[in-house]
């Protein structure tokens, strides 16, 4: 007798023992796939994020990635940031810093740093930007000084021979002013993003600023 019940409560702990090792199993395969299912959803729905913004595309296509609410409320999309600009490239950078889901659940955050290197930017502006920046930046015209004398008249006529060429450097030196122009700018920062599942497919419902961050200055930091 005692040795029947010995060998039921052994079979049962080795039962319960595979019983749990199959639940983990099962576990960390559904949360695997939960996450790299995020992990693409984040990286590819932020990437088509950046150039659809800066191109000024129909956002609409971005469903894939996003929930409606989140498409609808999204200041990135009725922002006129990028319209006077002409976007030929940019680098587009993404970390992942942090990201778990539990199989049971339905919400989570993903912890990313987004940003764009402002030297890698490649672009030129529209003339009306042009025109801004000129009217801006150009230096305004001194008015001449008038005499009464003959004498200090002569002189200005002589020299306004001279000014004539000087006039000439003034508007070749005006020609060869460079406009400062400002470079497109993007919201370089630690985000985190809302993640909520819809109709068993996660999408981005949200993103939170958190801070923000200047890659090419801290890069500099650490080489010096």
């Amino acid at each position: 007798m005692n040795t029947a019940l010995k060998l039921i409560t052994f079979l049962a702990r080795k039962l319960v023992a595979i019983a749990i090792v199959i639940l983990l199993i099962v576990m960390a395969t559904f949360i695997a796939y939960d996450m790299a299912n995020i992990y693409i959803i984040v990286s590819d729905g932020l990437s088509q994020r950046a150039e659809t913004a800066i191109h000024g595309e129909d956002p609409s296509s971005l469903n894939r990635f996003f929930t409606l609410k989140h498409l609808n409320s999204d200041p990135i999309f009725r922002s006129t940031q990028f319209d006077d600009y002409n976007i030929q490239d940019y680098i587009y950078e993404l970390k992942v810093k942090k990201v778990w889901v539990w199989p049971w659940e339905s919400e989570t955050e993903v912890v990313v740093e987004e940003y764009i290197p402002e030297s890698s930017w490649k672009f030129s502006i529209t003339e009306e930007m042009r025109e801004r920046l000129m009217a801006a930046q150009m230096p305004a015209e001194e008015p001449a000084e008038e005499t009464g004398e003959n004498e200090e008249a002569g002189q200005e006529t002589e020299a306004g021979s001279g000014d004539e060429s000087g006039e000439g450097d003034a508007g070749e030196q005006g020609q060869k002013i460079e406009l400062e122009i400002p470079p497109p700018t993007w919201q370089n920062g630690e985000k985190v993003i809302e993640m909520r599942k819809v109709e068993g497919q996660w999408k981005i419902d949200g993103i939170v600023f958190v801070r923000s961050i200047e890659p090419e200055q801290d890069e500099k930091d650490k080489s010096e």
